[in-house]
Parts: structure tokens; C-alpha cells; sequence
């Protein structure tokens, strides 16, 4: 079996799982200005993958994360550096079978991806001739770990959308990876398997070719989207999305897909603009998980990040009380207040059986995530050179007095915007760290 990006077997309806999360309203759903629609949408994700199963974390003689909960102080400070290590080994175990192999092995899985979109009210009004030309310009975003699909984009969407450029844009999409927010509540229990970059870029490929609509209106999708047809996909391996259409009020989409941190080595990786650049006018990166080689600050800032993860409170009695809780995190004083209040309203669910509040995303997912992180940082940063020219690429940079970004020096975000030259630009945003998005989230939006 290859990692075939060919159209996969069609699911029967039956088999198809329910929006595990009720509808919701955007956060300018009183706005006057802001008239786009909010819908949430289920699609498989792309059926092989690089990553075997791995045994739960109590076959593995490892402190579980429900275990955690019951320790004194100083052993739960431990556990999560002895966890962070066991996942060093599962990697560096999976490393090493490939490099003997001389490749990957494929495993089949079903898996979803939840994404959600945004569209213009009014698309579909009239016969043009009145109306403003229109573009086809279509946002695609993709989330960091630990951040469902709603948090990193609202707040920004409220400052871009009511700017002039805003009025451009036709369409919004914000993709979630399996294992985040409402894409890992429906495979809840079951999610068995290291969660490696390359195959969220693939999951995110997978939705552009095989899923987003051809014609961008303001009609009303099915919770699950169909997928095109067999020309369509292959007209967008070929050329991308261009249309010949005649119609001048139905142009081809222009895409910009917007990554954070893991979202932006998600949009610009191998398996996406790199190899199939034909697909995007622009990239905006924020911050991206993107590093250079062997570089010493890398695996100590990935082994700080997944121990942090590992350390997590994931549940309490009620919303009211998650959110006191997390409000005294570090973590989270620099967020902006509407970006946070999104994260409690939306990065955690109910559970029917405990009757708890959870998060969404379990924190040893979120562990896993960054410890899969080394091998694409390095490879991408490796291939930025030579990602094609006509993709223009917008770099979001923190502030160098806030501890240099991802990389945890000014130095290596500096370095990063020069490793692609030619068609790019970038800005240092003024008193903002690593989650840039939710710190700024107007300044993003500008």
C-alpha cells in the first residue's frame, strides 16, 4: 500500500458519525457588518498512515494520566518528565525502523476531520452586474496543538473581515487535525496511534483536493461534505484551482491557507504547498513549527512543551470551574479575553457519563503531537528554499523581547524568514509571544 492520495472508498451514510458538538454561533452573530454564516462540516481524513499503534500508557509501565490525579505534589512533578521520556523512545524506536526499513510502513485507518466554514451571506444575490467583482479569495486556516479550530481564527476574523481588504473575501475555512477538538471527540477512546505531522499535512491536502467545493455560494452544505468528482480532483493536481469558466462572477478560488506554529509546517509541508504549490496563492505563517536541523534549542523546547502537556489538569466539575482554573495558568495570562473565553467555551465538552467538563483534546495527544514534531520542523525548513516562487509567503514573527518564538531565540526566527527569499515579506508583532494569534488576535487580523 502507498500513500496514494487517490480517492478513497466512499463511506456508506450509516457509517458516517454525527457533529459531536451542537451548532454555534460565531462570535459576530450580532454584528451588523459581519454577515457570514457559520457551519461545521465532518470529512474522512486521508485512510493510510505512517504511524503504528501504540499501546496505552498503562501497558507501558507508565504513570496514566488518570493515575496523575491521585499523586502528591513532587511524584506528579516527576511523572510527566518519565512520560515525555517513554515517548522520546517510542520516536526514536519508529526513527530507527524506517531508516533500517529504507521507508514507511502504511497503516490503514478510519479517521474524521472536523472543519468549519465561514461564507459570505450574499453570494448568491443578483446577477452581478450590480455587485462588486468578484475574487474567489478564500482563507484556509489550520490550528497549533492544543487549539481547536475556533480559537486561533474568531477574534482575528472579527478584525479582517470588517477591514476593507476583508471585504474580498468570499469564503473561510478552519480546519482541525483527528486528534483535536470536535475530530478527536469522534473517534473518542480510540485514538491508538502517534500522531505524525506528515499525516495531518496529508489529512489537510486530502480536504483541498477532495473536498472543498468548487464553487464558493452561499448555499447551505450537508454536515458531511461530498466529496468532488474524479475530474475535479484531478484538474486540481494538474492546475491547481483555476477555472474556465467564462462567468467573470464566478472566478477560481485563490486560496491562502493561514498556519500557527504546527498549522503552519501543516500548510507549507511536503505533502502540501511544497509539492502541490499549484493550490495556494499565499501562505501566512505564524510562528511555524519550523527549525533548523540538529539545532540545541529544538528537542529541549519539544521535551518542555510535551512535559507541560503531560502536567495538564484535562477535567473538572463544571465550565465555571475550568475557567477559573485556567485563567491562573501562566499559560494563558497573555491571551487575549475573547480568544480564551472561545477556548473554554469551545475546547472542552461535557461528559455524559461523568458529568465532568474535559478537554477536547487529551493532553497525552497534545504530548504526542509535539514529540512528533522534530523530523518534519527539520525537513521543512530544509525544503523552504526551494518552495515555489509564485507562492507568496507572509511571515507573523513574535516579538524578540519575548523569547523568540518556537525556536526560543530572536536569532532563529530571523534566520527563518531568509531560508525562502524572493516573494515573501514579514513582521515582528510588538509585545507578542509564540501564540501569537491569541495574544494579538487584532494585530493578526490587521
Amino acid at each position: 500500500t502507498s500513500l496514494t492520495l487517490d480517492s478513497p472508498p466512499e463511506f456508506p451514510n450509516h457509517h458516517c458519525p454525527n457533529l459531536p458538538s451542537p451548532p454555534r454561533k460565531p462570535l459576530w452573530h450580532n454584528d451588523p457588518i459581519v454577515l457570514y454564516t457559520l457551519s461545521t462540516h465532518i470529512i474522512d481524513a486521508a485512510p493510510f498512515r505512517t504511524c503504528p499503534e501504540f499501546r496505552p500508557l498503562e501497558e507501558e509501565s507508565m504513570v496514566s494520566y488518570a493515575e496523575m490525579n491521585n499523586l502528591d505534589p513532587k511524584a506528579r512533578q516527576k511523572a510527566p518528565t518519565e512520560n515525555v521520556g517513554k515517548t522520546w523512545e517510542w520516536r526514536i524506536q519508529l526513527d530507527e525502523s524506517r531508516r533500517a526499513k529504507g521507508g514507511l510502513d502504511v497503516h490503514e485507518w478510519v479517521l474524521w476531520n472536523c472543519v468549519n466554514r465561514y461564507v459570505k451571506k450574499d453570494l448568491d444575490l443578483g446577477d452581478g452586474s450590480s455587485r462588486r467583482r468578484r475574487k474567489g479569495l478564500t482563507l484556509v486556516f489550520v490550528h497549533p496543538i492544543g487549539c481547536n479550530k475556533e480559537v486561533s481564527i474568531h477574534k482575528n476574523l472579527v478584525c479582517l473581515l470588517k477591514s476593507p481588504a476583508g471585504r474580498d473575501v468570499e469564503e473561510i475555512w478552519a480546519w482541525e487535525a483527528v486528534d483535536t477538538g470536535d475530530s478527536a471527540l469522534l473517534k473518542e477512546g480510540k485514538l491508538n496511534q502517534m500522531s505524525d505531522w506528515y499525516d495531518s499535512a496529508r489529512d489537510f491536502l486530502h480536504f483541498l483536493l477532495h473536498y472543498l467545493p468548487s464553487q464558493i455560494t452561499s448555499t447551505t452544505l450537508p454536515a458531511h461534505l461530498p466529496r468532488v468528482s474524479t475530474t475535479a480532483f484531478q484538474h486540481r493536481i494538474d492546475q491547481g484551482f483555476s477555472d474556465s469558466d467564462s462567468d467573470s462572477n464566478r472566478r477560481r478560488r485563490r486560496i491562502i491557507a493561514i498556519g500557527h506554529s504546527f498549522g503552519g509546517n501543516v500548510c507549507a509541508c511536503a505533502w502540501s504547498c511544497y509539492t502541490y504549490p499549484r493550490l495556494f496563492s499565499a501562505l501566512v505563517l505564524a510562528d511555524p513549527g519550523i527549525v533548523r536541523r540538529n539545532h540545541p534549542t529544538l528537542k529541549r523546547t519539544i521535551t518542555f512543551l510535551a512535559q507541560f502537556r503531560f502536567s495538564r489538569i484535562s477535567s473538572w466539575k463544571s465550565r465555571e470551574e475550568a475557567f477559573k482554573s485556567l485563567k491562573k495558568s501562566p499559560f494563558f495570562a497573555p491571551w487575549h479575553p475573547d480568544a480564551f473565553k472561545i477556548y473554554v467555551e469551545s475546547g472542552l465538552h461535557s461528559d455524559p457519563q461523568s458529568g465532568e467538563v474535559r478537554l477536547k483534546m487529551h493532553p497525552v495527544y497534545e504530548a504526542l503531537a509535539n514529540i512528533n514534531a522534530k523530523e518534519t520542523s527539520e525537513d521543512m525548513y530544509e525544503k523552504l528554499p526551494s518552495l515555489d516562487e509564485r507562492v507568496y509567503i507572509k511571515w507573523v514573527i513574535p516579538d524578540p523581547k519575548k523569547g523568540g518564538g518556537i525556536g526560543g531565540l530572536p536569532e532563529l526566527s530571523a534566520e527563518l524568514v531568509k531560508q525562502r527569499p524572493g516573494y515573501t515579506s514579514s513582521i515582528n508583532l510588538s509585545d507578542a509571544a509564540h501564540m501569537i494569534p491569541m495574544e494579538k488576535p487584532d494585530e493578526m487580523g490587521e
